[in-house]
C-alpha cells in the first residue's frame, strides 16, 4: 500500500465529510499529520485541481477536478453485482434469506434475493409483489415516500393484513419511527408466523432505491438474536448504500 496515496485520499475524505472550507491546521490536526506533509499533500492536489485554496482566506475546499471523475464513476457503479454482494454478507451473517425490494407503483417488488443455510424459509422469490404497508422491508419504502404519496396512499385505501384492519393512526407513527430510526421490523402482517427486519438503501443523489431486509420464521428471531439481527440488516443496507455512491 503506498501510504502517500492513502493520506492524499484521507484529506480528501475529510474535506468531503466536513464540507465546509477548512484550514491546513485542522487538516493536519483531524488526520495526525505533521503540518509540513499535510501541506505538501494539499499542494499536489492543487496542482490537479482536486483540491481549491482560497489566497485571501487561506482555507481549502474540494476542487472543481473531482466532478468528472465523480460523474465517471457513477457510470461504473454496478448496482447489481453490488446488491449480490452485500445481500451475501447479510444472509452469511444471519443465516437468513435476504432480499432487495424496489417500490413499483403502490407495491415492493421483490429484484434479488439470496438465500440462507436454513431449509426451513418464508417462501418469497423474485418477482414477488405486494402492498407497501406490508412486512418490515416494504414498510421502509412507504416510511421514505413524500408526504404526499403516503396520505394519497392511505385514502385510496389499505387492505387487511393477517392482523386484521389496518390501524391507520398507529401506521402513521410506525412510518415515523422507521425514518427516525432508520429500520422496520414486523410480525406476521402477510405470511403466518413469518418475522422480517428491514433498513432504506439510497443511491448516489440521496433517493431512496429501495430497502434491503431479511425474512425468516418468527421463531427463529428471538430476544436473543434480535438485536443482532437489527444490527446486520442496517450495517449492510449503509454499506449498499456507499457502495453505489451515496454520501450522507
Amino acid at each position: 500500500m503506498i501510504q502517500s496515496l492513502v493520506k492524499a485520499a484521507n484529506v480528501l475524505n475529510f474535506l468531503r465529510t466536513e464540507n465546509r472550507e477548512l484550514t491546513i491546521a485542522e487538516i493536519s490536526e483531524h488526520l495526525d499529520l505533521p503540518p509540513s506533509t499535510a501541506h505538501r499533500i494539499l499542494r499536489t492536489l492543487i496542482s490537479v485541481k482536486y483540491v481549491y485554496k482560497d489566497e485571501k482566506t487561506h482555507l481549502y475546499s474540494l476542487g472543481s477536478g473531482l466532478i468528472p471523475l465523480g460523474f465517471s464513476a457513477t457510470a461504473f457503479v454496478n448496482p447489481q453485482r453490488e446488491t449480490s454482494d452485500v445481500l451475501k454478507e447479510l444472509s452469511l451473517q444471519t443465516g437468513e434469506d435476504s432480499f432487495l425490494i424496489i417500490k413499483s407503483g403502490r407495491k415492493g417488488l421483490v429484484i434479488s434475493k439470496v438465500e440462507g443455510k436454513h431449509p426451513l424459509k418464508i417462501v418469497e422469490n423474485f418477482g414477488y409483489e405486494i402492498d407497501l404497508h406490508w412486512g418490515a422491508i416494504r414498510k421502509v419504502i412507504l416510511a421514505f415516500q413524500s408526504k404526499e404519496f403516503i396520505d394519497k396512499y392511505i385514502s385510496e385505501g389499505l387492505s387487511d393484513n393477517l392482523n386484521g384492519k389496518v390501524d391507520v393512526e398507529k401506521l402513521k407513527k410506525e412510518l415515523e419511527e422507521i425514518r427516525k430510526n432508520m429500520v422496520s421490523t414486523s410480525n406476521s402482517d402477510y405470511i403466518t408466523n413469518a418475522a422480517g427486519i428491514g433498513a432504506p438503501v439510497f443511491n448516489y443523489n440521496g433517493e431512496l432505491l429501495g430497502a434491503l431486509g431479511i425474512v425468516l420464521p418468527k421463531e427463529r428471531m428471538t430476544e436473543e438474536n434480535k438485536e443482532s439481527f437489527i444490527n446486520s440488516v442496517k450495517s449492510c443496507a449503509e454499506k449498499l448504500s456507499k457502495n453505489i455512491g451515496y454520501t450522507n
